[in-house]
């Protein structure tokens, strides 16, 4: 062999060689990571929240930021992502929940590099990513089109910079903290309970030189978000949060006690198994077992995923309207499953290779739970339904929903079909061929929102109602039936709480 030759011949040698059983397993769990979150994407329809998005997102940017403004109840940074999403896209359902899924994958970039810095092991943070990969509570999220995930990803970049500003109090980090916060500001509200904890947190473990810093760097952040405060604040002040915010009631301690049972991935564990004593036992291993402690940057991770969700608790107490909210606290998922890692690859190798072992039929539990989740009702599906049991002729057909939200979503997909725009009907429109003839049926119907059975009306109607609002002994259909009109078949859809059912109505 020539020594020309010999480079090329041992070259794919030497790469073979660098795939080290770590690196192999680096791959998996990424692949697995992402394989989890592209699994079933297009088989949930959007709900109400999704829809406000889109819906807020199609609009030009003025109508966008003042309907955002008008909601006041989270910053506008999604809406504005989302509409120059959609504006290379489209709003096919696959494009619409590419959003989600792309927010969450980012979020691997950030959680790699605190591992490197932080020292966590290749094996640790493989643990981590294969446990959040399939993590019920994450996995939700990341196919979710609201600004959750997009929380998620603003928390580990703020801690990740905050992380680098206490090992390095730097100007050039410093400037890239308060970036990362504008973001997280942007995001969500609960963004600036992180930014209060980086604040304390350097008053408490840092010299006082560093929190003023702080403080002074954190005055850009808040300038530049105080047009939204101020703009989101009037609206706030002349209605209040009730609007919005009624249907979440003051936590008991067993909420929060159900947030820790959640943030472990026991939330959806039914069985004999009790899952608070399984979320204690993980919290008991990890507060036992781990001994970083001590180093501040870990210890940061630690107050991260700890402090927050007493802080929602007690505010919630405290104001006259309560903001608790387990979703809201999606940021604190990183921080711990990387300690819980950490925590679990320090042990001695036995009892690491059992807790390892235990990891993984929980997390193939976790998996057939996606493989079978339905926590989504199909509005899609019941929308089409109600086209396809329409057989009258009549030019217009009002649709009495009975219940606060359930006419939000039916008029959002009759509008899809009346429009043409009915990507986000995705596959269930796709499937057939008579797209033109039900945008033709849809323009018929028009959805209303009534408070009870009485503002039904007219010779010819739908009704439509839940069972989870509604607590009459007859159903709608049923008492129509005794003012003597007759009732057409009931169809319904479900997902895991509640169902929807609908029936056309004839009156004399």
């Amino acid at each position: 062999m020539s020594a020309a030759t010999a480079p090329l011949s041992t070259a794919p040698a030497r790469a073979a060689s660098r795939l080290s059983p770590v690196t192999i397993a680096t791959f998996a769990v990424v692949l697995l990571f992402v394989g989890m979150r592209l699994w079933r994407l297009t088989d949930f329809a959007l709900d109400g929240d999704e829809i406000f998005s889109v819906q807020l997102a199609r609009d030009h940017w003025h109508g966008l930021i003042s309907r955002a403004g008008n909601d006041a109840i989270h910053p506008p940074l999604l809406y504005v992502l989302l509409k120059l999403w959609m504006g290379v896209g489209g709003e096919s359902l696959l494009w619409l929940r590419l959003f989600p899924f792309t927010v969450s994958v980012l979020c691997l970039f950030p959680v790699f590099a605190l591992c490197r810095d932080l020292k966590i092991s290749p094996a640790a943070r493989n643990l981590a990513i294969a446990i959040v990969a399939v993590h019920p509570y994450a996995m939700y999220y990341s196919q979710h089109l609201r600004m959750y995930c997009l929380l998620m990803l603003a928390g580990l970049l703020s801690a990740l910079c905050f992380e680098r500003y206490l090992d390095r109090s730097s100007v050039r980090n410093l400037v890239l903290l308060s970036t990362a916060n504008l973001f997280l500001a942007y995001t969500q509200y609960y963004g600036w309970c992180i930014v209060l904890l980086e604040f304390v947190y350097l008053l408490w473990k840092s010299r006082i030189r560093n929190a003023v810093a702080f403080l002074i760097a954190t005055a850009p952040v808040a300038i530049l978000f105080a047009p939204w405060a101020w703009y989101a604040g009037r609206v706030l002040h002349a209605r209040g949060l009730a609007q919005n915010l009624s249907w979440i009631s003051k936590p008991m301690f067993g909420e929060l006690n159900w947030f820790w049972v959640d943030l472990t991935g026991f939330a959806e564990f039914h069985g004999n198994a009790n899952p608070t004593n399984l979320a204690l036992a993980v919290l008991t291993l990890l507060f036992l077992c781990y001994r970083r402690y001590g180093e501040p940057r870990v210890h940061w991770l630690m107050l991260l995923w700890i402090a927050p969700a007493p802080i929602a608790f007690a505010v919630s107490q405290w104001l006259p309207q309560s903001i608790w909210g387990h979703r809201h606290l999606l940021f604190a998922i990183w921080p711990f499953f990387l300690l819980f890692a950490d925590a679990v690859c320090r042990m001695p190798r036995l009892v690491s290779y059992a807790v390892m072992l235990a990891a993984g039929v929980w997390g193939m539990y976790a998996a057939a739970f996606h493989a079978t989740d339905n926590r989504k009702l199909p509005w899609d599906v019941l929308t089409l339904e109600m086209l396809d049991a329409e057989h009258t002729d009549a030019p217009h057909i009002p649709i009495y929903a009975i219940d606060p939200y359930l006419h939000y979503p039916l008029e959002f997909y009759l509008d899809c079909l009346k429009t043409g725009h009915g990507g986000p009907l995705g596959p269930r429109l796709s499937s057939r061929n008579d797209g033109a003839e039900l945008g033709v049926k849809a323009a018929r119907f028009e959805p209303i929102k009534a408070d009870n059975i009485g503002q039904a009306q007219g010779s010819y109607f739908w009704v439509a109602w839940t069972d989870s609002s509604w607590q009459e002994k007859l159903t709608p259909p049923q008492m129509l039936e005794q003012r003597g009109c007759r009732a057409g078949q009931v169809i319904s859809q479900r997902d895991n709480f509640h169902a929807a059912m609908m029936s056309p109505i004839t009156c004399p």
